[in-house]
């Protein structure tokens, strides 16, 4: 019963994730496809640039909304699971915050759903957003210093990538430092790798200094 709730939870976060919101808002309000202006990617940042504030807004909103209930969905079906929690009794999990397992769990898959959409050819965004989302659902305290530091970041240099690279780092550790456990530190450490992976293109723009700066303002479509 424990595999078989697991492998439910993972396949309606993946799902969630796909509903990648930078393509479906570009299809459904600019009538046009993100991917095909700017970085190519499918994030806020390029919806930003392309489609201005408002629609960059919506697009942030609704890649964390999914992550949040990808968690519920996941948590109600732990809650409606009585055996589950036998099963767990004398596992590792037994060591380890259930909850906080549970939402990594359900965000990692939400993330990776972001990243690789199945409804949009699997060509998708960097999970930024929905990672921020699946951290404020594990640990608010967390993400208010992650966010900070972004905002920071970004003031300063105005790289968003930059900001993004550097929270994902900070993150695992973090983890560790306020919930000791190594655990939920690896699985921290995992989504640093994915989100890095992910900016793999941008880390090799910052270090030859071509990487674009982030305008607070509207900007024409284009194909660059």
């Amino acid at each position: 019963m424990l595999i078989i709730s697991f492998i439910v939870i993972a396949l309606i976060s993946y799902l969630l994730g796909s509903l990648n919101f930078g393509v479906i808002l570009s299809n459904k309000i600019e009538k046009d496809d993100v991917r095909n202006h700017g970085s190519g990617n499918a994030g806020t940042t390029n919806m930003l640039r392309n489609y201005g504030k408002g629609v960059a807004v919506l697009t942030i909103i609704g890649d964390m909304l999914k992550v949040f209930v990808a968690i519920f969905i996941a948590l109600q079906i732990i809650a409606y699971t009585p055996m589950l929690l036998s099963e767990i009794e004398s596992s590792p999990l037994d060591l380890i915050d259930r909850d906080m397992f549970i939402k990594s769990f359900a965000g990692f898959f939400c993330v990776l759903g972001h990243i690789f959409p199945c409804y949009f050819k699997f060509k998708g965004g960097k999970g930024v957003a929905t990672s921020g989302g699946m951290v404020f659902a594990i640990d608010w305290r967390i993400a208010l210093i992650l966010l900070a530091v972004f905002i920071i970041i970004v003031a300063v240099t105005r790289y968003v990538s930059l900001g993004s690279i550097i929270m994902a780092l900070l993150y695992p550790v973090l983890i560790f430092a306020f919930h000791k456990s190594i655990v939920l530190t690896i699985i921290a450490a995992i989504f640093t790798m994915i989100v890095v992976v992910a900016h793999k293109g941008n880390i090799k723009k910052l270090i030859n200094h071509t990487e674009n700066k982030i305008e607070f303002k509207s900007k024409k479509k284009d194909s660059a």
